[in-house]
C-alpha cells in the first residue's frame, strides 16, 4: 500500500504557532522533506522529535522528487515543510506534490501559518479578494512590466521581497502607481516585528534607514480602492 505525503505549514517566526496536528504528523512521519535542514532541525528539536531529513531546493527538487515518491510507494509517510509558513507558496515543494499526485499517492494538507495571509489580515486593505504574486523578477525592466500588469486590477496585490531589493521595488511601485497605499510587513510574529502603513512615499521614507533583515511582505492596494476605515 502506498504511503502518504503531508504538506505541513510551520511557524513563520514564533514557534508557538505550530499546530497540534502538525506535531502529530511529525511524530507519525517516517521522514521529513525540508527546504532548509538547519531550520527543520531547530523546529524538530524544539518539539523533541528526531526524524531523517531529505532536503530539497529549486535546483534539486525535480530529481529528489523521484526518490521521495519511491519511498512513498513503499508505504512510508513523509511530511513536507518549507523554511517557514505553508510549502509550495513561492517556495520549493510543488514538484514533490505533483510527482506524488501523478503516482497516485494521497497528499494531505496540514494547514497553518502563511506570511501572505497573515500580512493581509492586518493590512487594513480590503481583503475580500486579492492577487498573490510572490517574488518579482530581479531585473528592473521586467519588474516594471510585471507590476504594471498586476497592479492594473481592483484587488490588493501581495508581493514578497528580500531586504536587498525592498527599497528598489517600492521605488518602482512609486513610479508606476504613486497614488496607492501600501503596507509593508517584516518579521511577522518575531521579536522585531514591524508593520508600516501609508503612502508609498511615506513607507519608503520610514524603512529607508531601518535595519534590513528578514523577508518583507508587501501589499499594494487595488486600483481605485481605499483602505478600510
Amino acid at each position: 500500500m502506498a504511503g502518504l505525503l503531508y504538506v505541513v505549514a510551520t511557524p513563520i517566526g514564533n514557534l508557538g504557532d505550530i499546530t497540534l496536528r502538525a506535531i502529530e504528523v511529525f511524530r507519525e512521519a517516517d521522514f521529513i522533506v525540508a527546504e532548509d535542514r538547519n531550520k527543520a532541525l531547530k523546529l524538530l528539536s524544539h518539539l523533541d522529535i528526531r526524524k531523517p531529513i531529505t532536503t530539497i531546493n529549486s535546483y534539486s527538487e525535480a530529481r529528489r522528487a523521484r526518490t521521495i515518491v519511491e519511498q512513498l510507494m513503499e508505504g512510508k509517510k513523509a511530511a513536507l515543510i518549507t523554511a517557514a509558513g505553508t510549502p509550495c507558496i513561492s517556495d520549493p515543494g510543488d514538484a514533490v506534490v505533483r510527482a506524488a499526485c501523478e503516482a497516485g499517492i494521497e497528499v494531505l494538507a496540514v494547514p497553518g501559518p502563511s506570511a501572505a495571509l497573515a500580512a493581509l489580515s492586518i493590512s487594513g486593505l480590503s481583503p475580500d479578494r486579492f492577487l498573490f504574486y510572490g517574488f518579482l523578477p530581479l531585473k528592473k525592466g521586467k519588474k516594471k512590466k510585471v507590476l504594471r500588469e498586476v497592479l492594473s486590477g481592483p484587488f490588493p496585490v501581495i508581493l514578497f521581497e528580500s531586504p536587498r531589493r525592498i527599497t528598489e521595488t517600492l521605488g518602482v511601485i512609486l513610479e508606476e502607481t504613486p497614488e496607492r497605499k501600501v503596507v509593508v510587513c517584516r518579521e511577522i510574529t518575531k521579536l522585531y516585528e514591524e508593520v508600516v502603513r501609508g503612502s508609498i512615499e511615506e513607507v519608503l521614507e520610514e524603512i529607508a534607514g531601518s535595519e534590513t533583515r528578514g523577508e518583507y511582505t508587501v501589499i499594494v492596494e487595488g486600483k481605485g480602492k481605499r483602505t478600510a476605515p
